[in-house]
């Protein structure tokens, strides 16, 4: 928009906080597929500057997402003195995996296009997350990161 004018002043985060996450996703995110191989999975990492990767099945389903720290647990294992739980039999697993289903986190937390920055950044905070996929459904239409945010509000102030 040219000839759109700017706000006298900078933007408040409050109005940041109301513009649609769909409007600052990113819409076309690198992913990666459960059966991609730990070697496969280390060369996409290294080659983007991403660093997660939403997992998704052949009609783009999302099925997990795979952090660096989740590729990094097994690069550098360090079995638990107990183990004890879940979780840490989880952890125990990632030592030998083969594939990026063996470490990813199933059924993420997530956003919609429609969320408000405010929801979006909210569940963010309460789950300690930089990134969320967006779903519409079950399809993986963006990647909502921190980074995004930051570089909105840096535009717009």
């Amino acid at each position: 928009m040219p000839n759109a004018k700017r706000p006298a002043g900078p933007t408040s985060p409050r109005k940041l906080m109301e513009i649609k996450v769909g409007e600052v996703m990113n819409k076309r995110p690198q992913v990666v597929h459960e059966d991609t191989s730990i070697e496969g999975l280390i060369e996409r990492m290294v080659g983007q500057i991403q660093e997660c990767f939403p997992v998704v099945d052949k009609d783009f389903r999302l099925l997990g997402i795979v952090t660096e720290s989740d590729l990094f647990q097994v690069l550098y294992p360090q079995l638990p003195s107990e183990t004890v739980g879940s979780t840490k039999i989880r952890e125990v697993l990632k030592y030998s995996a083969k594939t990026v289903g063996d470490i990813m986190t199933r059924r993420p937390i997530t956003a919609t296009p429609g969320m408000s920055l405010r929801e979006a950044m909210g569940l963010m905070a309460a789950h300690k997350l930089r990134r969320l996929p967006v779903v519409e459904g079950e399809r993986l239409v963006g990647l909502l990161s921190l980074r995004d945010i930051i570089e909105l509000y840096r535009i717009i102030r």
